[in-house]
């Protein structure tokens, strides 16, 4: 059995020697080297393979039973003829990024990220990508003081067709320099009585009749300046947050026993330890409120930004049904959802236009919490079909 190494001297700091370490990675695209997936059955040599067993565990894993994922018949009778797997799915195949490589012991955060789509994902699909870190930068930051960027871009395709690309942007900072984490203290802790989780219950209702399904919305029946129905997501829990993160085993970091110990030895600056002082991975900063407090100054475990590309995807589809296609979607992430928190995502029209037979709907969205704090900004692009024009979407 392996024994865990020593730290390296500059873990846990944001420092230059850690700046110059990443900096000849610029611009060269790796592929098979994000390791931590091989326990995961649906992932093999760096390749996930999407099976109808993996769509479905993941369709509940976010909480979005669109039929399209979920309903063979259901799908097969589609404009698509098939099952899709999620669209965020793209979001699983980094090779490597700000989570897992340089500055070993700092903490990560979330900027943005962004999403562009060729074609659906389908079940059968056999997915390979290529990562390549895209730039590496000190900068000095209210929340942090010094602190790092880290940039990267994936590409996936399928069977050598390109099937999108993912791009993400990760602030990195040393432990125990969160200046500004203080300000979350304040922020007010929800109890929520029975008749208020029920008028929950009741919106959640009435968004599942909203789903469009079949019923085509047209590009010439959608309005530049108008809103779209909104989505409820909430409130956060502890197993709201462990199913999402049960989809992938956040990087293959959810493992125990002989094989944590290999994961230490493998990323000896990885670890947090939990009330025990056992060794865990970082993503198990979210599932306690005293491992917030202890680490980050912050009130309580918070929902990581992953879901929140899964919520906007709902959002569009739930709007444009199944024979909309989304094309686009960035997102900048400007706050945190804390345990307890229901949040609600909008959209508006903000511009249609025709590219190369192609038509197009964009949109600005967001996020905001039941405190009306904006959370999330973002943009996406979806295609819809043209009456006018007597064309779908698929196939092309």
């Amino acid at each position: 059995m392996t024994q865990i190494t020593e730290k390296p001297s500059t873990w846990g700091r944001v420092t230059e020697e850690g700046l110059n370490r990443l900096l000849p990675r610029i611009g060269k695209y790796r592929q098979n080297e994000n390791s931590l997936f091989g326990h995961i059955p649906a992932f093999s040599d760096g390749r996930l393979v999407v099976s109808a067993a993996y769509v479905r565990r993941y369709a509940t894993g976010i909480a979005d039973r669109n039929p399209l994922y979920v309903d063979p018949d259901y799908a097969a009778a589609s404009i698509w003829g098939r099952r899709w797997a999620p669209p965020p799915v793209l979001a699983w195949m980094e090779q490597v990024n700000g989570a897992v490589e340089g500055f070993a012991g700092c903490h990560t955060i979330w900027r943005n990220c962004e999403l562009e789509w060729d074609r659906p994902v389908f079940v059968g699909d056999e997915l390979s990508a290529t990562t390549a870190l895209t730039g590496a930068r000190l900068t000095e930051s209210r929340f942090s003081g010094q602190s790092a960027v880290q940039d990267y871009e994936t590409a996936v395709e399928s069977a050598g067709e390109p099937v999108g690309r993912y791009r993400t942007s990760w602030h990195r900072f040393s432990r125990g320099e969160a200046k500004e984490a203080s300000k979350y203290q304040e922020s007010e802790r929800p109890q929520w009585t029975d008749e208020e989780l029920a008028a929950v219950a009741d919106e959640y209702r009435s968004q599942n009749l909203r789903r469009r399904g079949a019923e085509p919305l047209y590009f010439e029946d959608v309005e530049e300046g108008s809103s779209i129905p909104y989505l409820i997501k909430g409130p956060t829990t502890l197993t709201s947050k462990l199913a999402f993160e049960s989809v992938n085993f956040p990087g293959g970091w959810v493992v125990g026993h002989e094989l944590a110990l290999d994961l230490w030895q493998r990323h000896p600056g990885l670890a947090i330890r939990n009330e025990e002082n056992v060794p865990e991975p970082p993503v198990a900063i979210h599932w306690t409120n005293e491992r917030c407090q202890r680490y980050l100054g912050m009130p309580a475990g918070y929902e990581a930004g992953y879901e929140r590309l899964h919520w906007f995807t709902q959002l569009l589809m739930t709007w444009m049904g199944d024979h909309g296609f989304p094309t686009r979607l960035a997102v900048k992430f400007l706050g945190f959802h804390w345990q307890g928190d229901v949040v609600r995502l909008f959209g508006r029209v903000t511009g249609k236009e025709v590219s190369g037979g192609r038509h197009l709907v964009h949109l600005d969205v967001e996020t905001k919490t039941h405190r009306d704090e904006l959370t999330t900004t973002g943009t996406a692009t979806v295609e819809l079909p043209s009456r006018a024009a007597g064309r779908g979407v698929w196939p092309r």
